[in-house]
């Protein structure tokens, strides 16, 4: 008997739970209803059927590292920008950072910025909850009320970053690891040491530099492997898991992978940014490639994707961060006027198909592994999230891997239409994203109205296991 669904998509390259088939994906209700192998859809009939051959078919990519300044400076975005931008970048569930205004390190911020959300979210979505100095006094009813609400995982900076989320010292972080790790938590850390670079960006600034390479020299390799380490060493004295943020070193990959070998539970992430360009992009775009940690020299750049390739870095994250032409530009003339951060969440998946598996071969396996199936089994939302296997929501986007195009502003729907990587030739695009079912994105047009997101909350406890295929040999 052919088999009902909804919608097929048919003929497709399906990136599965269980490697790769050449085959079908039957829909129903949202959720996937089961998967064909061969060319046809055979038994499936369906109102809607999508042609799918000679395109790939991923899961929907979890991006865990994006900033929509909502509530607080929606100037720069918003939510119903941000996720307009992830749904046409082949996202489907985002995890937006507690670096709001205010902060989202309390219940009632929290409450505030999910109300914000389910207002105006194209895309599912999860928050993170956030650790400040003041969060030491009652840290425990704050984890309890974050908890309660949803938060798949805490965040906290070990140096400056902005005036409403103040970085923590060592006592705050060790006691934060703690609670976490008793309680089956999660902390991310953003990991430089917040003295080297005050240090040096004051030496800089009294010498009178105010030019890009000035910047660059502030914030040096060593202030982010210190930091790695001593995160590292809390959290193993503290036995809790821990996640870094936007590592951007090939020495701190190493180095985590040495701590892994140990037996320590330490997840790390890195950023497109810090696979495509290198620090000469912020000598030629000056502010508008101003991020931090900044980027690093091309050798470096080939030497963490090396960690890429091998299974060491677990996640990637787009950390987009966007801000005006104005903000930006207050910094052509004096860098440290212009604010750290880029925009990047449409352009992530492009990024990775044309540095990661055109130029140096990275299997698609391999790519849905750190788009979208390892942060699921992190923050605790997998199976339902970041997998194609029946029962798991129909989460999808199909990929031309043959597609040619160039980055400009008139494509991008961010608030800011520019990016680091415009003028750019990207190899491979986004043919359409689909949420649970429902086409979100298509041919470069966002069909999802604001508030269809959905809020996603962890399916178990966070910093579960990730299958990570053997260490190559060093």
């Amino acid at each position: 008997m052919a088999m009902k669904v909804d919608t097929v998509i048919a003929g497709g390259r399906v990136v599965t739970g269980n490697g790769v088939i050449e085959g079908s994906v039957g829909i129903r209700d949202g959720r996937i209803a089961c998967l064909a192998e061969g060319a046809h859809p055979g038994d499936l009939t369906a109102p809607e059927v999508i042609d799918a051959r000679g395109r790939w078919v991923l899961p929907g990519l979890i991006e865990p590292h994006c900033h929509f300044w909502d509530p607080g400076p929606t100037h720069r975005e918003d939510w119903s920008t941000g996720t307009a931008a992830a749904a046409a970048g082949g996202i489907t569930t985002v995890i937006e950072m507690p670096l709001s205004d205010p902060p989202t390190v309390d219940a009632a911020a929290f409450t505030l910025k999910l109300n914000r959300a389910a207002a105006q979210a194209r895309v599912d979505w999860a928050l993170w909850g956030g650790i400040v100095p003041e969060s030491a006094g009652d840290l425990e009813r704050r984890l309890d009320d974050m908890d309660a609400l949803g938060a798949v995982a805490y965040k906290a900076f070990m140096c400056w970053s902005a005036r409403e989320f103040p970085p923590v010292d060592d006592g705050v972080l060790a006691t934060a690891l703690s609670k976490l790790g008793q309680r089956q938590g999660l902390l991310a850390v953003h990991a430089e040491n917040d003295a080297i670079i005050r240090f040096a960006e004051a030496r800089l600034r009294e010498s009178g530099r105010r030019d890009p390479a000035a910047y660059l020299a502030s914030r040096p390799p060593q202030a982010e492997l210190e930091a790695i380490e001593r995160a590292m060493m809390l959290a193993r004295v503290a036995g809790a898991p821990l996640y870094i943020v936007h590592m951007t070193l090939a020495e701190g990959a190493r180095r985590i992978r040495a701590a892994r070998e140990g037996g320590q539970v330490v997840f790390v992430e890195t950023a497109p940014q810090y696979l495509a360009l290198d620090e000469e992009a912020v000598l030629r775009q000056g502010p508008y490639a101003k991020c931090a940690p900044p980027l690093r020299s091309r050798a470096n750049v080939e030497a963490l994707w090396t960690a890429v390739l091998d299974g060491t870095v677990d996640t990637i994250g787009s950390d987009h961060a966007p801000f005006t032409r104005e903000e930006k530009d207050a910094g052509a003339a004096d860098i440290w006027e212009a604010p750290n951060g880029l925009s990047g969440i449409q352009t992530m998946l492009p990024v990775l198909l044309t540095e990661g598996v055109h130029r140096r071969a990275m299997s698609m396996e391999r790519l849905c592994e750190l788009t979208s199936t390892h942060a699921a089994r992190i923050f605790g939302l997998y199976p339902r999230k970041g997998v194609i296997w029946p029962g798991s929501d129909a989460d999808l986007v199909i990929v031309d891997l043959d597609r040619t195009w160039q980055v400009s502003g008139d494509l991008l729907f961010t608030k800011q239409a520019f990016s680091p990587y415009d003028g750019m030739v990207m190899h491979g695009g986004v043919e359409r994203t689909i949420l649970r079912g429902r086409t979100v994105a298509r041919g470069g047009t966002v069909l999802a109205e604001p508030g269809s997101g959905r809020q996603v909350r962890p399916l178990r406890p966070r910093g579960g296991p990730v299958r990570r295929p053997a260490f190559a040999p060093s």
